[in-house]
């Protein structure tokens, strides 16, 4: 029998933080005071836990060292020209937009998904803020969302919404992976994969408190 993803407060607490964390990764690069952050010690052992907590040691090592190549503002770059070129590229074939309409067999934005999200917003009492124009299907709104879910500790809630991103976060990140490879994004996606199915069967573990609170 799996247990209720609820049930372990620590390791609940630890993936709703990470959820959160991946919620700012894909929404916008980060700038250079959080690679800066990423980049000290305390953060290279946090993004090290991050990665024990999703069995994902091999590419929290790889994000550790591309952080850690260049300068902080070399890397900042770099990582920000990645994020544009991946997310917000006008060809498909060669972009990896983060919208659940185009991966979830829709295949077109403005899909019905959006329309779900919305009422699973609606639901938590959540609201888009005025200055972001992406549309509710788009993965980070999701992961807030899933976010939210665990923090009421809306157990059926946090079920439905699983379910729903696993439907087309699988194509996405394996996309995604094939575009960047051991790259920042291409490792954010191993997170991403491992993180819904830590959530779904509730087979988690982290030592101690919060994962990854330097980041």
């Amino acid at each position: 029998m799996s247990r209720d993803p609820m049930d372990t407060v620590p390791e609940e607490r630890d993936l709703v933080f990470i959820a959160e964390w991946l919620t700012q990764q894909f929404l916008s690069p980060p700038d250079i005071q959080h690679v800066e952050a990423a980049r000290s010690m305390a953060g290279q052992i946090a993004l090290r836990r991050i990665g024990d907590c999703l069995g994902q040691p091999a590419a929290a090592d790889a994000l550790c060292q591309l952080l850690a190549a260049g300068s902080a503002a070399d890397v900042t770059l770099a990582v920000e020209r990645r994020h544009t070129a991946l997310f917000e590229g006008i060809f498909r074939q060669r972009s990896v937009p983060p919208y659940a309409s185009l991966w979830d067999g829709t295949g077109r934005l403005c899909g019905p998904a959006v329309d779900r999200t919305r009422a699973v917003l609606r639901d938590l009492d959540m609201h888009v803020q005025a200055d972001c124009a992406e549309p509710p299907d788009h993965l980070a709104i999701q992961l807030a969302a899933l976010a939210e879910a665990m923090r009421q500790r809306r157990t059926s809630a946090v079920a439905d919404l699983t379910d729903q991103m696993q439907v087309w976060t699988g194509r996405f990140a394996a996309a995604l992976i094939r575009a960047d490879g051991v790259g920042y994004y291409g490792n954010l996606a191993r997170f991403l994969l491992s993180l819904l199915d830590r959530i779904a069967d509730g087979s988690a573990t982290v030592d101690g408190g919060r994962a990854a609170a330097a980041i």
